[in-house]
Parts: structure tokens; C-alpha cells; sequence
């Protein structure tokens, strides 16, 4: 078996150019598989940040029945230890409390029913990035009494900064609640439909409004990564109470995993299709390799090497190509792909007018998920795994006498 290596291994190096042909052949293929993949799940961890970064977090802890009935009396009392634990798990990166309800905003002449939010101003700045949108004033800072009101709702009620907003709604366990709260913002939301109705208060004066002291109705928790937070909901419910649950974005907005899935599908349809032409293209190339040497094999035969040894010397010739031009795909393909994750792809035109539409930034993102490579690796090598049945199958059909008249 060691000399069968070491006869492949010398073959490959007797005609470099040939060699180097097919071992380009499969650098390419990994590296445009690759490519194509780290693009599309780049798109994908671009808009999960982006649609996280709207409202949700990665991550919220809520009363077991807030989800299904979103009212103030199913909030929750937020510990510092629950908080300190949270904080304490690997790859959490910020946690924050909340507390939501509705209202009726209103000026002299004009009223339009509100979602009303409770935030800590310097948190919440991180983890939507309000602050960076704010078009006229200033964002809310800690122990403020005013309001930051969606542009959309304020050009409806022909409010602005420094103006007094009026709020009535209903309080913890059915207590009535109305205010009068001075502008001190205007933030541009980039979902339109926030945009128009969001109201935005210091946590510690929404609790006062809705006589809701000390309690929270989510507390949102962020990561660096949406990878990790599978493993970051188990590890927070082993700690909660049993009147407490942690759901993940993908439980709070399935319509988004399910336009996420329908778009990697067809991707995939169309990565196969890459790998159909992939195939090919090194199928190509190996019937050349079989073809040129043709001679060789017959006269190789006519000495004395039996055929079935012949086939496994060329066999591992192929497996070596696919072994090199893999490893060195691999290479280039996460290199490559390293600078465009840290470069992206500027997008210009309507495309990038339709993406901030959206409230996404106008560029084409990468994914440096180490799965994205190797994966691309084995699939291309096993494809070259394959492929080498053919130059064994056409050893075992050579004819001697016509192959070395060839």
C-alpha cells in the first residue's frame, strides 16, 4: 500500500501543468461555494441584527402568560439577582428591563392610540441604536420625565420638541393613568409602522404613570451572536422562577424565520445547481488527465502491472488532487471571505434605497461561521471522491493493443 502512495504522489509531479489544472479547478469550486454561502448567511445575520435591533432583543424574560395577553398586570418583578446571573452567562452582552402598554396620546385637537414604552435610556441606546435616529432634540437620558415620540406619530398630532404631549391610558391592576409629558425628542423609527405610534419614557417615569413600581413587563437581553442563543435559553431557565419564561427572537417573530428559511431554500437550490456545474467541470478535467494518458496506461499494463493495481495508484492520484486543491480552497476561500466580512459589498441604486427603507444599512455582509467552509470542503472533495471512479472504471475497460497504438 505505501509504494501504490508513493507511485501516485510521483505520478502527480511528472506533469505539473495537468496536475495544477485540476487541483485549480477544485480551488475554484471551494472557493465559490464558499463565497456564495458566507454572502447568503451574511444577508441573513445582517437582517436578524437589524430585526432584533427594531424592538426585541435576542432574548426576553416575561411573566409565563405576557405573551399570549400583552397587558400590565401580567408584568413581572425584575431581581438583581435575576439580572446579575443573566448578565454572568458567556456571550450575553447587555441586559435591559422594560416596560410596555398602550395609550391614548393626544394634543389640544388630535388624539391616536400609542404604544407606550418604558426603557433605560443608556441600555436601550445600545441595543436599538434610538439615540443615532433622533432627528430633532435629544434621546431620553436617566431620571428624565419627558417623552421621545416617533416622527410619524408627531407630525400626525403636529407635536414638537419642547410641545406637551398628553397620555391617558390604564394602569397596573385597572388604576387610571394620564399625564402630561414635555417633548424632549423625535426619533425617526425605521419600521414605518413603529414610527407612527411610539412613545418612549424613562422606565422609572413610565412605572410612576402606570403605578406599576418596580415592575417590568420583559427584560431584553442582547448577544454578539445569534448562534449562541439556544444554549443561552437553556442556561438562563435553569434559574428562573417557574411564573418566568425566556423566549428567543425566532418564538417572538416566526414570520421572519419562516421568510428566512423560504429564501435559504431556493439558495440552496441554486448552491446544487453551483454544484452541478462544479462537478462537470472536474469531471471534465479528470476525462482529459484519463484520456492524455492513455499510452501510458496500456504500456504500464503491457509490462506487467495488473490492472486493478494501476486503478488504485491512479485512484489515490485523484483522492491527493481533491486532498491539496481542498485544503488549499479552504484557505483562500476563508481569507477571501475575511475581507469582505470586514470590507462589505457597498449596495448603490434603488437597491440600496429599498434596503435603508428597511431600516438595514446598504451593504452586502459576509458570515465567517466555520461551518460555512469546511462544509463547502467536504462536499467538493467528496464530488472528486466520486469523479475518480471514473478513470478506474476506464482502466478496467482499457484494451491493451489499442491503447498503446493510441
Amino acid at each position: 500500500m505505501t509504494t501504490n502512495f508513493k507511485l501516485a504522489w510521483r505520478n502527480l509531479w511528472r506533469n505539473r501543468r495537468r496536475t495544477f489544472i485540476a487541483i485549480s479547478s477544485i480551488v475554484f469550486s471551494v472557493l465559490l461555494a464558499s463565497w456564495m454561502r458566507s454572502m447568503q448567511e451574511g444577508s441573513y445575520d445582517s437582517m436578524i441584527d437589524n430585526v432584533v435591533k427594531f424592538y426585541s432583543g435576542y432574548l426576553q424574560v416575561q411573566d409565563t402568560a405576557y405573551w399570549s395577553e400583552r397587558t400590565l398586570d401580567n408584568s413581572f418583578e425584575v431581581s438583581s439577582e435575576m439580572k446579575n446571573q443573566i448578565k454572568s452567562i458567556k456571550n450575553v452582552s447587555l441586559v435591559s428591563s422594560r416596560i410596555e402598554s398602550f395609550a391614548l396620546a393626544a394634543n389640544h385637537l388630535k388624539s391616536k392610540p400609542a404604544m407606550v414604552i418604558g426603557i433605560e435610556p443608556e441600555a436601550e441606546g445600545q441595543i436599538t441604536n434610538l439615540s443615532k435616529k433622533i432627528k430633532k432634540g435629544h434621546f431620553l437620558k436617566n431620571g428624565d420625565t419627558g417623552v421621545v415620540l416617533g416622527q410619524g406619530l408627531s407630525n400626525y398630532l403636529h407635536l414638537d420638541v419642547g410641545d406637551t404631549l398628553v397620555m391617558i391610558s390604564q394602569g397596573y391592576r385597572g388604576i387610571s393613568a394620564s399625564g402630561l409629558f414635555v417633548i424632549k425628542g423625535i426619533v425617526s423609527h425605521p419600521n414605518p409602522e413603529f414610527d407612527k405610534r411610539m412613545v418612549y419614557l424613562d422606565i422609572e417615569t413610565a412605572r410612576e404613570f402606570y403605578s406599576a413600581e418596580g415592575l417590568s413587563t420583559s427584560l431584553v437581553i442582547m448577544s454578539g451572536n445569534h448562534q449562541h442563543i439556544n444554549r443561552m435559553k437553556s442556561e438562563i431557565e435553569q434559574f428562573l422562577p417557574a411564573n418566568n419564561t425566556v423566549m428567543t427572537w425566532a418564538e417572538m417573530q416566526p414570520e421572519i424565520v419562516q421568510l428566512i428559511e423560504s429564501d435559504r431554500g431556493s439558495g440552496l437550490i441554486m448552491l446544487g445547481i453551483l454544484y452541478m456545474v462544479i462537478a462537470f467541470g472536474m469531471f471534465s478535467v479528470v476525462i482529459m488527465m484519463a484520456k492524455e494518458r492513455k499510452r501510458e496506461f496500456g504500456v504500464v499494463n503491457a509490462i506487467g502491472m495488473q490492472k486493478n493495481k494501476l486503478a488504485l495508484v491512479v485512484f489515490f492520484e485523484t483522492i491527493f488532487i481533491g486532498l491539496i486543491g481542498c485544503a488549499i480552497g479552504l484557505l483562500i476561500s476563508y481569507f477571501f471571505c475575511l475581507y469582505f466580512y470586514y470590507n462589505p459589498i457597498p449596495l448603490t441604486g434603488e437597491m440600496a434605497t429599498a434596503t435603508e427603507q428597511y431600516g438595514m444599512e446598504p451593504y452586502m455582509f459576509f458570515s465567517m461561521e466555520p461551518s460555512l467552509f469546511y462544509s463547502q470542503m467536504i462536499i467538493v472533495f467528496m464530488a472528486s471522491v466520486f469523479i475518480s471512479v471514473f478513470p478506474v472504471y476506464y482502466i478496467y475497460r482499457l484494451k491493451i493493443t489499442k491503447a498503446i497504438r493510441g
